[in-house]
């Protein structure tokens, strides 16, 4: 099977945007395109509704209804682009022992033909494997996995550099980021809100499995961790100060919650396998709205509401808003 990579390879992505880093963002209009991929469930028994119509769609921005287009699940066969991150901090011994034994996990996410890369953050971003739609390079690079000898978490400036490699594959591809981490970013430079609004600008739906440090050695055999190292002991409007705060108290909630994924927790290699099932599960079972924005010189946020016509009792998951007049995201922080 042959190997697909971006027009730009992953290490010069990420040394691109290393360099880049001490610069000052700019600004850009945001894309023309917005995408909202929707999960519906039934409220009484958690199902997932499979065969609605895309007429029983309503989309609301900022209270007003736009014209929309929708695709219902399974009628599109839509490339995935797969960017797991991976923190390797100090912290993390206890859970990369679970983490490398779930390669093989991450092909239900992406389906047939899809493509993963691979970025690990500690102290530093690091490519640990470009994009490929082959098992062995994938195999390798997860057995490769291994802790750092600090606690540097750098998790933001790795998403930032995803960021970047994700907007250099085909627009056409779904583009999505699997953040296994602790849960809270110990170091990065990068601007909380940039990642977000990157997120936003490139349609980047992100799903985030994350762990106790403190939990998950209960749940590893002896002989299983390597020894104990020796280490060193946004002006901005209330949206942004809310969001601000939801980043000091659990950075994968707010990505997820704000992109439109998911935010789930892991303990086992049990519970992790169930995550990524439920990942995949619901990567394969959205419908996918999207719209042309207003033009708007300025950063302005909108509110996005979903609503079904005919089905007003069930539940709806999609992201809650966009930016029009984004500010471009740092690509990285070095």
């Amino acid at each position: 099977m042959k190997i697909l990579r971006g027009r730009v390879s992953l290490a010069l992505c990420v040394s691109l945007a290393f360099s880049l880093a001490a610069q000052e963002p700019t600004f850009k209009t945001q894309s023309r395109l917005v995408v909202v991929p929707v999960t519906v469930s039934d409220q009484k028994t958690g199902q997932r509704l499979w065969d609605l119509q895309p007429g029983e769609f309503k989309l609301l921005d900022n209270g007003q209804e736009r014209p929309i287009t929708v695709e219902p699940w399974g009628t599109y066969e839509t490339l995935v682009s797969l960017l797991v991150v991976v923190e390797t901090s100090f912290l993390s011994d206890a859970a990369i022992v679970k983490i490398r034994r779930m390669a093989s996990s991450l092909s239900n996410i992406t389906g047939e033909n899809g493509e993963i890369a691979v970025i690990t953050a500690d102290s530093s971003v690091n490519s640990l494997l470009d994009f490929t739609t082959q098992w062995e390079p994938l195999q390798e690079a997860f057995e490769r996995l291994h802790a750092s000898n600090d606690r540097a978490g750098h998790v933001l400036d790795g998403l930032s550099a995803g960021l970047v490699l994700l907007a250099h594959r085909p627009q056409s591809h779904r583009r999505i980021i699997l953040l296994l981490c602790e849960g809270h970013d110990r170091g990065s430079r990068v601007n909380p809100m940039e990642v977000l609004t990157h997120a936003e600008k490139e349609n980047v739906i992100i799903y985030t499995s994350s762990y106790s440090p403190l939990l998950t050695p209960f749940t590893v055999k002896g002989g299983e961790l390597p020894p104990v190292p020796k280490f060193a002991t946004i002006n901005a409007a209330p949206l942004f100060e809310e969001i601000a705060r939801s980043f000091k108290m659990n950075i994968g909630r707010t990505l997820a919650g704000y992109t439109g994924g998911r935010e789930l927790r892991f303990t086992s290699e049990d519970t992790l396998t169930e995550d990524l099932q439920a990942i995949a599960t619901d990567v394969h079972s959205q419908y996918q709205i999207s719209f042309v924005p207003p033009e708007e010189k300025n950063p302005v946020y909108h509110e996005i509401e979903i609503q079904l016509k005919e089905h007003p009792e069930a539940v709806i998951r999609a992201r809650p808003g966009y930016w029009t007049g984004l500010p471009a995201a740092r690509t990285s922080a070095p």
